[in-house]
Order: structure tokens, then C-alpha cells, then sequence
């Protein structure tokens, strides 16, 4: 199961609990991971959602701003990290959109001119540009019948990572992470003197191997595909 309990048992098995005792509770370690390694996380691996926007979301721009901008309906600390598409409509379009089924030889060479008519018509209907202003501003040159947006945005729950990069990425980065903080915690103590004699900490290595665990799970975030690829003629 993708959870914060499984992931701070993988943290606790490889720092050695409950045999040695972290300094950071269960309930701190998880709020750290969530409000600093998940949004971190999110940006190489988001996750992708979808909101609706129609005229009702319509903003009444002051003097000189663009005349279309619409807000984005987006859930209570809820943001965008980037966009990935808008459609839109405006009407039901030129033509019927309903092909017709197929019983003869006749019918298929009209389903063929009808396609071929139907790209025509969609080559001759003008590109529709926006831009996204952050946080949740959306402007046009026109005016949105009824648009839906394709989004990427912070995970909610460990649950809608992909699995491979949950256990493979996550997991580990969290745990890079966590060396790291101890380590700095540790620090401020070179040893400990107590009646059994002096404790020295190694508060270096940890964070040697932190920061080189950090560094290999970087490596594989930034070898994630971006979501579209482009292809160029030459």
C-alpha cells in the first residue's frame, strides 16, 4: 500500500528502528515529507488532474487588463504547476459529427469524403491561443463557451504516484532527505560524554550517504519523459 505508514517504515528500517531512536517523531516526520519531499517530488512526478471552466468563471478585468480571463476553479490549497492543454468549444460545429454505419462499398467511399471534408473544415477554423497566469488566471482572445483543463499539480496522497517511481524515487528520496536532517540536527554534538565514555556520532557520514542517495534519485527523476515530445522536420 502507498501510504505515509509504509513510507516511514522503509525510513525507519534503514536508519535502524527501533534499535536506534530518531530524533524526529513519527507525527513531524511525516508532516515534513509531506509539505517539503511531496510538493519537491511533484515537479519531476506531478500528478495529473482536470477542471471545467465556462462563462460563470468569467473575471471583470479593470482598465487595460485583457478582456477574457477567466479564474480557475481550483480545489482550497490546491495549485498549478504547469498546463498542459485547454479544449474548448464553442458551438457543435460546421458539420454533423455522427458518421454513418457502414453496409456497402458506396457508404465507405462516403464515410472517406466525408472525412477528408471534415479535416477541411477543422483546417479552416482559426488556432485558439492562452496563457496561464499563475496562480489560477487563464486569459483568451476570446470568449469560452465551456473549456476543460488538463493540469499537473502536487500529489493529494502518496496513492496516485505511479507505483514504480513511489518505491523506486519516493521511497528513497524521503529517506535521503531524512539523513540529511538528522545529520544537521546531530552536528550541533561532535560526541557525547557519558559514564561509559565518550559517543561519537558519525552525524558526516550520514549525510554523505543522504546527499549521495539524494543525488541518484535525482538522477532518475530528471530522466522521467516530459509529457509531450517534439518532433521537428528537417
Amino acid at each position: 500500500m502507498q501510504t505515509w505508514n509504509d513510507t516511514l517504515n522503509f525510513i525507519k528500517i534503514n536508519l535502524g528502528a527501533p534499535i536506534n531512536r530518531l530524533e524526529i517523531s513519527d507525527d513531524d516526520l511525516i508532516k515534513n515529507l509531506r509539505e517539503q519531499v511531496l510538493p519537491f517530488f511533484s515537479q519531476y512526478a506531478p500528478a495529473k488532474k482536470f477542471k471545467s471552466i465556462t462563462n460563470s468563471n468569467l473575471m471583470n478585468g479593470i482598465s487595460g487588463e485583457p478582456l477574457y480571463q477567466y479564474k480557475i476553479p481550483l480545489d482550497e490549497e490546491e495549485y498549478i504547476i504547469d498546463i498542459l492543454g485547454v479544449y474548448f468549444t464553442k458551438d457543435n460545429g460546421l458539420i454533423d459529427n455522427v458518421v454513418p454505419l457502414m453496409t456497402s462499398n458506396e457508404q465507405v467511399i462516403d464515410t472517406i469524403i466525408y472525412n477528408s471534408y471534415s479535416d477541411l473544415i477543422r483546417s479552416m477554423h482559426p488556432i485558439n491561443t492562452w496563457e496561464f497566469i499563475p496562480p489560477d488566471k487563464l486569459l483568451f482572445d476570446f470568449e469560452v463557451g465551456f473549456g476543460v483543463i488538463e493540469y499537473n499539480t502536487v500529489h493529494e496522497n502518496l496513492k496516485t504516484i505511479d507505483p514504480d517511481k513511489y518505491h523506486i524515487m519516493f521511497k528513497k528520496l524521503c529517506l535521503a532527505n531524512v539523513k540529511i536532517w538528522i545529520s544537521s540536527m546531530r552536528s550541533k554534538y561532535e560526541n557525547l560524554s557519558t559514564q561509559f565514555g565518550p559517543i561519537v556520532l558519525n552525524w558526516e557520514t550520514l549525510k554523505q550517504e543522504g546527499n549521495q542517495e539524494k543525488e541518484e534519485v535525482m538522477q532518475l527523476l530528471n530522466m522521467i519523459p516530459p509529457d509531450y515530445l517534439v518532433h521537428v522536420d528537417v
